[in-house]
Formats: structure tokens, C-alpha cells, sequence
């Protein structure tokens, strides 16, 4: 087979793999988002009763943050305008600057021209088909074979970093990975403009993807290909690393727009500082964490937050699901086809490369000193979450299997017999602990009941403590069984093959399927995919709320219920911001508001609220123009003018006089001064610098007032005030992108057609006399030998 009509078949293979994982959502009318979570408050309990059990609790994020955001994305960018700022949360914040809202995400366009929520099922669609066609056309230019790139193309999309953030901008960043790493690779075998400017669109699109954090390990992993290379050529690769920094410095100029209004933000927000004061010290030794890294080999070893399984991690001091299970890349893969992958770093220079990859990742992930601590001392990964580099555990676990699928001739000698040997103990154990839960059920429920002893209701807790009692004798036992089994047929499907008993291709293909079968049978389900009517459910106390404190008024909510950034789920607004960086001034006022947390002195609105808190910071709630505060229980008595209860929820109303002479649209208020009005006129909006305000078409001051709101310097006689937010580091970012992208595209554009393919194997463009080059294979860090057909 072509090479071409390879690719082709691939990519028609993983876009039928991709399509019957997210059947539900793309064929058969569901929604894929977790939103169900809704249905456990107090104000959504009518729509599935109060036993509700959601599909993955875990997953507040993308319905908290970005799905309101790519719908209000959509919205501005329909209208013409770009969003440069959310008046819906925290009496107003910078928007596009937030970096997570991801307005020029690429794939985010399919909802821009698309329908919502249809377009959620498709952008996930879309990003496991780059990642996996990425993955694929870089194991060819690596010179893997043909089962070990379609083994590294199909498992790299459902490895567990990628399907356990598939709703989170932090996918949109790391499927880009093997496009960054195959543009490199292009590079340094050949180097022109072209390929220069191939390196600055993947760069581009890396920052572009709306996670700053991950944008960074995927660019760390990249310098750490070329220092690599660089190691191995010494001075002759030195004018190869000129001209992809080259590309890396345009790809920066591209996605300027990603980082540069983030800087400014951060400058005025105390998350920088607030991570910076709780970082540890890079000499500290921190302890590390064993049974997170287990879940790389059995994910849902502690459980997890999905429905039906129990949440352990907590109880044993362990990370959550999507915090620790990032580097699963399949059991065969670990246990057979990644070791035999390292066994060849004699031969094939790459293995030694990605080893160094999965041994950085896995020891930055799970706080191995002393990588963890190199990290800890390194600027901006110093206040990094770099348990995320579970992406470099996974990328380079799958591309090792990939290695080791097509030297499977090699699973031979001693050294073999007892690393198997190994695994099938460790399978047997696993069977041994099965059949022990059981009996250590009263044990499991005494501590249940102590660790939901305190800070819960005595009837919620004995609730909580029967569902994880309940669950954990249900799913361990057999989670453990299954895991038991397939390990002892893994390593019976590797005796066999060494004994000669199952040929290669079958051999190799019983390993693809294997992992195939574990990664899908692990990501199945963990995004649901939920009824239409569950996306977005009606609610009495949203209805009350549209009609007593729509906007240009505000709510705000006690406990649990409606958290940050829910009501503009519904375009309502609220005084917090479910955002990771809020502006320092914003929190600062509503400082009264939030109850002091131990061990937590982060200042942020996912802090608890309370009706003291509520009642502390009243007069400041006025002022920001709160009109309703809801509860699932009842206000203090004879705080309130008026309160009510509205289905399962109680509103506490506070009365404000009507904004009749105010018009505020997300970034524009137009004000209709009073008549004799004198002096500033105050607005109930955040103050920031990016204001520019006019009084009958002459520029007037903004200034801060009230310790966080914006006042306008008005004349005398003034008749009408218009205020625009218009940042200029946005337009400056947005310049330095426009001329970068375009100066990329002239790269690509204006090369010689045998350079054009600077994305495509070589043997796609290489043709010369009667020799066609099929393969590339890789013998060193920079040295390659060619294959003729």
C-alpha cells in the first residue's frame, strides 16, 4: 500500500473508532456534557428527585466554565464584536484575558458556524482525530512500521491525558503535541523556510488552545527533542537549532494573542502572588505519591466520581481521576509492548529519547525528587501544575508501544521470563485482594463514617456514607477481577508468542486489541452524554430570578448552591467569578463575603459562602447591585425585607432602585446623565484600565471609585456617557498575531513545491529516479537510513 492510500485508510479507521465512541452524542441525539451535575442543587432537585446520582461529578468545570464560555464566545463573534469582557461575573472581569475562554481556539470554530450544543460532540470528535492523525503521520517520520504507527496512532486520542480532559481547553493544547514534534522533526532533516514556518503554526496553535500551564509542557517537551538531537550532532545541529527557534520565536508572535492579555491580567489579579506564596520549596523533599502512580497501569483503582463507583482517592490522601490516571496508555502497553520499545534505545536512538520522556514525566508528575525538585526551580513551572505532565508519561508510553509492537521478535531471554513472571504475581494479588473486600466491609464503613463525620449533616453524611460503602463492595471486587484477568492474558498472550504457539501478525494485532479494547473500555462513559432536556434544565428559581434580578442586577448564592459562573448558564449574573484569575480589587471588596478556609489563604470566589458571610458584607452586596441571595436553606430571621421559597430553593430579596439610565452590554454601558447631575457618575461596574469613556463624543477619565468601581469625570451639562472596553494589549497582541500568522503562511506558501509537504512523511514528496523512499528509519537522535520499495 501507498503511502498515501495508508494515511487515507488510517485516517478513515480512526474517524469510524471515533465515531462509535461518541455514538450517543453524535448519532443519537444526546448531549455530550456533563451537566447533570446541575440536577444535585436544591434549585434543579425537581428534575430528578433529591436521590440524584450525576453521571461524573467531577466534571463541574466545563459547565461552570466552558460551555457558558464557548456560548458566549459565539455569541459576541456572531454579533460582530470581539468578547473582550463578562459583565455576567464578578461586577464585571476581563474576558478574553482569561486565556481558558480560548475565542481562537481552531476548534472552536465548529460551534462559531455550527449549532449548540450538537458542536460539543463534534470539537471532541475533532480533536481525538488530530491528535490521532498527528501521532500517526509522526511515528512514520520517526520510521516505526506499520503496526507500531497505527498502534501509536489509535492509542495516543483515548490514552487517559487526552480523554480524561477531552471538555477542558487542556486537550485542545496537548493534541497538538505530535504536530509540534513531526514539524521539528521535518526541520532539522531538512531545513528551509517552509519548514520554519510549519514549526511557527504548531507552535501557534499550542498557545492558541487556551491552557497557558499545558501550552508550557508541551513546549518544554518540544526544546526537550531538540536539546536531544542537539546532544547527539553537537556543533552540525547548531544552525538546525537557529532556525527552529526561529519558528518557535514567530509561532510565540501567533499566539500572542493567547498570552499577552493573560500577563496583563495576572497583573492585576493575586493569583500569581497566591501560588507563588504557596509553592514548595524547591529543596523540600515532598513525599511521593505511589498509588496515584498505580492508576497509570489501573486507572480506576481508587474509583472514581463517576455514578456507580466509589471515591477513595480522598480517604487514602491519593489525587483525583483526571489528576493522576493522565498517563494511561493501556496494561499491554505497559507491561509488554513500552519495555520492549526501551530495550531497543541500542538500535533505535528515539527509545532513548522518549525513556527520558516517560521517566521526566512520571517523576515531575508524581513527585519524584529530583526531577520534581529541578521543576519546583525552574521559573513560571515553579507555580505550574505539573501533575499534568502525566501528557509526557502517556505520549511517550504510546510511542515507545509503538516501538515495541513492531519488535515484538525480540521478547526473548531470561531478563523477559521474570519481568513477566512479575506481572502475572501482580495479577494473582489482585484476584487475592477481590475476594478480601468483601469481608473488610464494616472496616470500610467505619471509616466512611469517620471520614463524613464532620462539616455534614448527620443525614447527609449516613447518605454519603451507605453510596460509598454500597459502591466500593460492588465495583472494587470486580474492577480488581477484571484488571487480574486481563493482566494473566497479557502475559499468556506473550509465553504464547515466545514459545512459537501464535504467529507475528496475529500476535501483534491480539496486542493492539487489547489496549484498544482497555483505553476504549476506559474513557466509554467518563464524558456523558446526557438527554437534551438534562443540558439545560428549567428551574423555578432561575425563572424568579429572570424576572426579579436579571441585569443589570445581581445574585449571589449560599453553599453549594448555584456555584460561580452557573447563572451564566442562564444570563443571569453573579458578584463571583468562577474564573482562576479574578481581579485583585473585585476580591478584595467582597472580601467579608467568603469564610475563612484553613490551610487555603488563596484568594478566589470558589471560597464558601455563608448567610454570615452574606450578612457581613451586605451593605457591599448593595452597592454591587445584588438583588436576590439563594440558599438550599432559609435566610437568618429579620436580616431580609422579603424572602421566599421557590421550589426546593429560598431567595432572600434585596431591594435596589431601577438602572433605568443605564445600558450595559458586555464591554459598552451607555448612561443617560440625570438632569444637574455634578461631579463623577458612579457605575456598579469593576473598575480596570482598559476603560475608555466619552461624554457627548468628548474623551472623559475613568477612575476607580469605591475601592473596585469605575467612576467617569462627566461636564457639567453632559447629556449622555459612553464607555467602551477596549484594552491595549489586546490590540497590540492581536497585531503582533495577525502579522505573525501571515508571515508563517508567506513561509509555507512561497516554498518550492518539494518543500511544501513540511507537515507529511517523506514519502509523500520524495520521488527520485526508480528509488521510492517508503521508510524512514530513525538510528540515533539526528542519524536516519532509508528503505527502498
Amino acid at each position: 500500500m501507498s503511502p498515501r492510500r495508508e494515511s487515507l485508510a488510517f485516517a478513515a479507521t480512526l474517524a469510524v473508532v471515533i465515531g462509535g465512541f461518541f455514538h450517543e452524542s453524535l448519532f443519537q441525539g444526546k448531549v455530550l456534557s456533563p451537566a447533570d451535575v446541575v440536577a444535585v442543587q436544591a434549585s434543579f432537585r425537581h428534575v430528578h428527585g433529591p436521590d440524584y446520582e450525576p453521571l461524573n461529578r467531577l466534571l463541574m468545570d466545563p459547565v461552570l466554565q466552558f460551555q457558558p464560555w464557548l456560548e458566549f464566545n459565539r455569541a459576541m463573534l456572531r454579533r460582530g464584536r470581539l468578547p473582550l469582557w463578562n459583565d455576567l461575573a464578578g461586577c464585571g472581569a476581563p474576558y478574553l484575558a482569561n486565556g481558558q475562554a480560548a475565542v481562537f481556539d481552531p476548534f472552536h470554530v465548529l460551534a462559531y458556524v455550527g449549532t449548540l450544543p450538537d458542536a460539543f460532540a463534534w470539537m471532541a470528535a475533532a480533536r481525538l482525530f488530530v491528535a490521532g492523525l498527528g501521532m500517526f503521520l509522526l511515528a512514520r517520520a520517526w520510521g516505526f512500521g506499520p503496526w507500531g504507527r497505527w498502534f501509536a496512532g489509535l492509542a495516543f486520542p483515548f490514552s487517559g491525558f487526552l480523554v480524561l480532559w477531552l471538555l477542558f481547553p487542556v486537550t485542545s493544547v496537548a493534541v497538538w503535541l505530535p504536530w509540534l514534534l513531526l514539524s521539528t522533526d521535518r526541520l532539522w532533516n531538512r531545513p528551509s523556510a517552509a519548514r520554519v514556518g510549519g514549526v511557527a503554526l504548531a507552535v501557534g496553535l499550542v498557545l492558541l488552545g487556551g491552557h497557558i500551564q499545558t501550552s508550557v509542557h508541551v513546549l518544554l517537551l518540544a526544546l526537550f527533542d531538540v536539546g536531544w538531537r542537539l546532544g547527539a550532532e553537537g556543533r552540525r545541529g547548531l544552525k538546525r537549532v537557529a532556525a527552529w527557534s526561529g519558528g518557535v520565536v514567530l509561532g510565540l508572535a501567533i499566539g500572542a494573542v493567547g498570552f499577552v492579555p493573560l500577563g496583563f491580567y495576572l497583573s492585576r489579579s493575586p493569583v500569581w502572588e497566591d501560588r507563588a506564596a504557596e509553592k514548595v520549596s524547591a529543596w523540600a523533599i515532598v513525599p511521593p505519591r505511589p498509588l496515584d502512580a498505580a492508576r497509570t497501569a489501573y486507572p480506576y483503582l481508587l474509583g472514581s466520581q463517576r455514578r456507580g463507583q466509589p471515591n477513595l482517592a480522598k480517604a487514602v490522601g491519593a489525587q483525583n481521576l483526571n489528576e493522576s490516571a493522565g498517563g494511561f496508555a493501556g496494561l499491554a502497553t505497559l507491561v509488554v509492548l513500552a519495555p520492549l520499545g526501551w530495550s531497543s534505545r541500542r538500535i533505535t536512538g528515539r527509545a532513548g529519547f522518549l525513556g527520558g520522556v516517560v521517566l521526566i514525566g512520571g517523576m515531575g508528575a508524581f513527585d519524584v525528587p529530583p526531577v520534581a525538585n529541578l521543576l519546583r526551580a525552574l521559573p513560571v513551572l515553579d507555580v505550574a501544575d505539573n501533575r499534568r505532565l502525566t501528557l509526557w508519561l502517556a505520549f511517550g508510553l504510546v510511542a515507545l508501544g509503538g516501538i515495541g509492537i513492531d519488535r515484538l521478535g525480540t521478547l526473548r531471554g531470561r531478563g523477559w521470563t521474570c519481568w513477566l513472571a512479575g506481572w502475572a504475581l501482580i495479577s494473582c494479588s489482585l484476584l487475592v485482594a477481590a475476594g478480601m473486600v468483601g469481608p473488610a466491609g464494616p472496616r470500610l464503613r467505619a471509616r466512611a463514617e469517620a471520614h463524613y463525620a464532620h462539616g455534614t449533616d448527620p443525614a447527609e453524611a449516613h447518605a454519603r456514607v451507605e453510596r460509598q460503602v454500597r459502591a466500593a463492595l460492588h465495583f472494587v471486587p470486580r474492577y480488581l477481577a477484571i484488571s487480574a484477568g486481563q493482566g494473566l492474558a497479557i502475559v499468556a498472550l506473550a509465553v504464547a508468542w515466545r514459545r512459537g504457539k501464535v504467529g507475528g501478525g496475529p500476535a501483534r494485532a491480539a496486542f493492539l486489541g487489547l489496549t484498544m479494547a482497555d483505553l476504549v473500555g476506559f474513557g466509554i462513559g467518563l464524558n456523558p452524554a446526557v438527554p437534551r432536556e438534562d443540558d439545560r434544565p428549567g428551574s423555578p428559581v432561575i425563572a424568579a430570578l429572570r424576572r426579579g434580578a436579571g441585569p443589570p442586577d445581581r445574585a449571589v448564592a449560599v453553599g453549594a448552591e448555584l456555584p460561580p459562573n452557573m447563572l451564566m448558564r442562564y444570563g443571569l449574573a453573579d458578584v463571583r467569578n468562577y474564573d482562576s484569575i479574578e481581579l485583585r480589587t473585585t476580591l478584595d471588596f467582597f472580601a467579608p463575603l467568603f469564610e475563612p478556609e484553613a490551610g487555603r489563604p488563596s484568594r478566589s470566589s470558589r471560597r464558601a459562602v455563608s448567610w454570615r458571610g452574606v450578612v457581613r458584607a451586605l451593605d457591599r452586596l448593595r452597592a454591587a447591585r445584588v438583588a436576590a441571595v439563594v440558599a438550599a436553606g432559609p435566610p437568618p430571621a429579620g436580616v431580609f425585607g422579603y424572602v421566599e421559597r421557590v421550589g426546593g430553593a429560598w431567595i432572600a430579596w434585596l431591594p435596589n432602585d431601577p438602572a433605568r439610565n443605564v445600558q450595559s452590554d458586555h464591554g459598552r454601558i451607555v448612561v443617560d446623565v440625570p438632569t444637574g447631575h455634578r461631579g463623577p457618575l458612579a457605575l456598579a461596574e469593576a473598575f480596570d484600565p482598559g476603560w475608555r469613556a466619552e461624554a457627548d463624543g468628548e474623551a472623559a477619565a475613568v477612575a476607580p471609585w469605591g475601592g473596585m468601581f469605575l467612576a467617569v469625570e462627566v461636564p457639567v451639562g453632559a447629556r449622555r456617557v459612553v464607555l467602551r472596553y477596549d484594552p491595549p494589549e489586546v490590540r497590540v497582541a492581536l497585531a503582533f498575531s495577525t502579522a505573525g500568522f501571515m508571515v508563517a503562511i508567506l513561509l509555507v506558501g512561497f516554498a518550492r513545491p518539494r518543500s511544501a509537504g513540511f507537515f507529511l512523511p517523506e514519502a509523500w514528496t520524495a520521488r527520485r529516479g526508480r528509488v521510492r523512499i517508503d521508510s524512514v528509519v530513525s538510528t540515533g537522535p539526528g542519524a536516519r537510513f532509508l528503505t527502498e520499495g
